[in-house]
Formats: C-alpha cells, sequence, structure tokens
C-alpha cells in the first residue's frame, strides 16, 4: 500500500516540476536573437511615464563590440544610418511593426532582410563594456521585445 501511495507521489511531484520548469523557461521567440551570445539581458525595457519623458525603450542583451549582428525579423530595411555617435538598423516588418538595432556598423543600407540574414557588426556608443540594443515599436508606441526574443520577465510589484 505504501509502495502504491509512493508511485502516485512521484508522479504528482514530477508533473510538478515539469510544469514549474515549463514557467521558468520564458515564452517561445518568434525571433532569432540577433547576437550569437548567451541569451542574457543587461538592462531591461523601462517604459517611460510619458511619450518624452526618461525610460529604457528596449532591451540591453549581451554582446561585444565585432559581434555579427544577424535580423530578428524579416522586413525591409527603414533606416540604416548614423545618429548622433553611433549606427543604428530599423526593420519593418510586413505588420508595420519597427524593430531598431543599436549601435550597428552596417553591412546592408537597404531593401529586404530575412530573420537570421547578417546586416552589420556591433559597433560601440549605447553600454559601456558594450552590449546590443533592440527597441521595437508597434503602432507608433514602444513596447518590450522580451517576449518575441523569449525573454523571460519578471513580474513586479508596484506599491
Amino acid at each position: 500500500m505504501l509502495e502504491g501511495f509512493h508511485g502516485t507521489f512521484m508522479l504528482v511531484w514530477s508533473v510538478i516540476l515539469v510544469a514549474l520548469a515549463g514557467l521558468l523557461t520564458g515564452p517561445e521567440a518568434s525571433w532569432v536573437w540577433p547576437v550569437k551570445h548567451s541569451h542574457a539581458v543587461v538592462r531591461p525595457f523601462d517604459a517611460p511615464d510619458s511619450p518624452w519623458g526618461a525610460g529604457h525603450r528596449g532591451i540591453d542583451l549581451v554582446a561585444s563590440k565585432g559581434d555579427r549582428v544577424i535580423a530578428p525579423v524579416s522586413g525591409t530595411i527603414h533606416f540604416s544610418g548614423r545618429v548622433v555617435n553611433r549606427g543604428i538598423i530599423t526593420i519593418k516588418t510586413d505588420e508595420g511593426h519597427l524593430v531598431s538595432i543599436e549601435p550597428v556598423v552596417a553591412t546592408i543600407t537597404g531593401g529586404s532582410v530575412r530573420a537570421g540574414e547578417p546586416i552589420g557588426t556591433v559597433g560601440s556608443g549605447h553600454c559601456q563594456g558594450g552590449c546590443l540594443h533592440i527597441g521595437l515599436r508597434v503602432g507608433g508606441e514602444y513596447r518590450s521585445p522580451a517576449a518575441e526574443l523569449g525573454v523571460l520577465t519578471r513580474a513586479v510589484l508596484v506599491q
């Protein structure tokens, strides 16, 4: 009798562990990770309080200067050039979303691009020590690209 209970207990415990592991792995990525580095975020998205307010309108990924950058999504090159002190590439998706990546030394300046296609190398100018910033605008509004990249984000309780 005790053996039957033990087997059932172990089965239930296994199901719980598998479910928890699924919750901790994050969402399924719909984009390609843009650099061949560990899938880690250096700085998360921080929505501004107003359209012109301070904030962090994207996420910074672990990367080093000179790392190859690949397109996370398919679309057309909406912008490729320098803004202030760094190179930026913006890809417009078929849905009209704008995906901006910086700092990038571009190897592509226009036309269509496929997800996974090389578009440049990581430049300098955004993070001390190096990183790759990726931002997302949907309907003109900035939002975090974490879900598209399959990044697990923690809920924050506001007091």
